[in-house]
């Protein structure tokens, strides 16, 4: 089976912003709480350049009655409500404050890799960000 055009570009560009990454905090220098902790993702904008960002989740932005539970190798977000005491799963919630620890903007015409942003992770105390995996 042959790949789209648009599979073909979102690797290649993910592959130059992984490889950019690991450029500047090798894998062996990363803290415990990275693996667990964050998410990178990226896209592609209307003049054709990707923007990929590695980025976590301060558990201060959990509302009243959320909570985290450990479902399928992974967590979930768990809303109880206060008075009945009900439980429900919130299958879609995009918090307010999103910590991004790296940024690149990559223009695959010209294979040029562009950081916006770096933060040095091994100075950053990760016990405040949410669970994202196992």
């Amino acid at each position: 089976m042959k790949k789209d055009n648009s599979t073909h570009e979102f690797e290649k560009a993910l592959q130059l912003f992984l490889d950019s990454f690991l450029g500047v905090n090798p894998k062996e220098t990363w803290p415990t709480w990275f693996r667990t902790s964050t998410t990178y993702g990226g896209h592609k904008d209307s003049e054709g350049i990707w923007r990929f960002s590695f980025t976590g989740i301060p558990s201060s932005v959990l509302g009243v009655g959320e909570s985290w539970e450990e479902k399928n190798d992974g967590y979930i977000l768990v809303k109880t409500d206060p008075e009945t005491k009900e439980r429900s799963y919130v299958i879609s919630n995009t918090p307010s404050e999103v910590i991004v620890f790296f940024e690149a903007i990559i223009d695959l015409n010209s294979g040029k890799v562009s950081v916006v942003s770096s933060k040095n992770i091994s100075e950053i105390d990760g016990r405040d960000l949410l669970p994202l995996r196992k």
